[in-house]
């Protein structure tokens, strides 16, 4: 995989201009409010790479990576009860693979890069990953490939499989909870009800890596496929139903940022309210995916989602009382400190604004922002990434 020490650049490497503070349609953006909520530090802790999610509690759940490559490299697993302001670190990979006595010998696995999802039988679920040993042009897998794992009512953790394919995101569709593999985009199904564990190949050239994906309440699955013929390199959102079997396949027009092995792919994603999803990939484009009453789903491509063009936007949020999508939209120039908040009305009206640091106006050097679409009883959105080779979590109020 192209691990996230080139996401930086790429990101800023895209088209775009100077970042706007007003709405197209005249009126002044408003930021929004952004409170600062530190991480407990950990041996070799380093980012959140999108790795958040929420349960029926409330609660906000968080995978924070390692970079320690001492041999024991492990990433965490925190909670986090936004009303009581109470984060709680409740274990870490390696640790657990020990616990159950599933440790190879030297095994590392230093990211949560999933979701953490829960799916219909109300349980948590994830994936851990690890690097070590990998071409990134997709030629050899990681040594110790990836760990499919739930998280139990009292907080205990149970392994439930092992791929050799890194398990880089997870999404949940009716009753089952779908991991995506590399290379070549290995697609795994867990049935939730029978503890089935299988998989179909999507495919994806060389060593793409699309860093997200989502399932209906269908349970159907969407992919992207990447193909490459000589120089050229084609994609197409592949659907594939609760068989695994492949019902539909739309060309994506704008998704690689740079080359094949740079693009993120699928950054994106949000639910539409209607059994549908939003998502937007590296380059910026926005999508939508309606589910049909028979036959595949429609797939339709919205435009730039910022009003300036290409922008990396990570970050998807949707109120569900307006329809408004909000996005957090990187600089657009290298050595510029500062992101901004995008919102897309159901009016069609697009407004950008600063997105502080806190108190701050503007964020330290080199940070990334990498969340995804979680959010809180409350309607606070949580944007996470990494600032100065730390984790950091940002509690967004609109």
């Amino acid at each position: 995989m192209i691990a996230q020490r080139v996401t930086f650049v790429v990101a800023l490497t895209l088209l775009g201009s100077l970042s706007r503070n007003v709405v197209t349609s005249g009126v002044t953006a408003v930021p929004p409010t952004v409170r600062v909520i530190p991480i407990p530090e950990f041996r070799g802790s380093y980012a959140i790479w999108g790795a958040t999610g929420n349960d029926a509690n409330g609660h906000i759940w968080i995978g924070v990576t390692s970079n320690d490559d001492r041999g024991s490299g492990s990433a965490h697993l925190f909670e986090l009860d936004p009303d009581a302001g109470v984060l709680t670190d409740r274990g870490n990979v390696v640790q657990e693979l020990e616990r159950l006595k599933l440790r190879k010998a030297g095994e590392t696995q230093m990211k949560i890069h999933s979701r953490i999802v829960q799916a219909a039988d109300g349980r948590l679920y994830f994936t851990s990953m690890d690097e070590s040993g990998e071409n990134d042009d997709g030629s050899k897998l990681p040594t110790w490939g990836g760990h499919f794992w739930r998280l139990g009512p009292t907080h205990l953790w149970r392994h439930l499989a092992v791929a050799p394919q890194a398990l880089i995101a997870a999404a949940a569709g009716g009753p089952y909870v779908y991991a995506l593999g590399y290379f070549n985009h290995v697609l795994f199904q867990f049935d939730t009800r029978s503890g089935v564990w299988r998989s179909t190949t999507v495919g994806a050239a060389g060593g793409h890596v699309s860093r997200n994906f989502f399932a209906d309440d269908r349970g159907h699955a969407f992919v992207p496929r990447v193909t490459r013929q000589g120089d050229r390199s084609d994609v197409a959102l592949v659907e594939v139903d609760a068989s695994l079997k492949e019902v539909g396949s739309t060309p994506l027009g704008e998704y690689f940022e740079r080359d094949l092995n740079e693009s993120h792919g699928i950054v994106a994603i949000h639910p539409d309210g209607s059994g549908g999803w939003y998502f937007t990939t590296g380059k910026g484009r926005l999508y939508h995916e309606e589910s049909q009453p028979s036959g595949p789903a429609r797939v339709s491509d919205l435009g730039w989602f910022h009003p300036d063009g290409s922008r990396y936007v990570a970050s998807l949020f949707r109120d569900a009382s307006s329809g408004t999508l909000y996005g957090v939209a990187s600089p657009s120039s290298w050595g510029s400190k500062t992101f901004e908040w995008v919102a897309r009305r159901a009016d069609g009206s697009v407004t950008v604004a600063p997105l502080p640091y806190g108190s701050s106006p503007s964020f330290p050097h080199g940070a990334l922002l990498y969340g995804s679409m979680t959010h809180d009883t409350a309607g606070r959105f949580y944007v996470v990434g990494s600032m100065e080779y730390k984790p950091v979590v940002l509690q967004v109020t609109p």
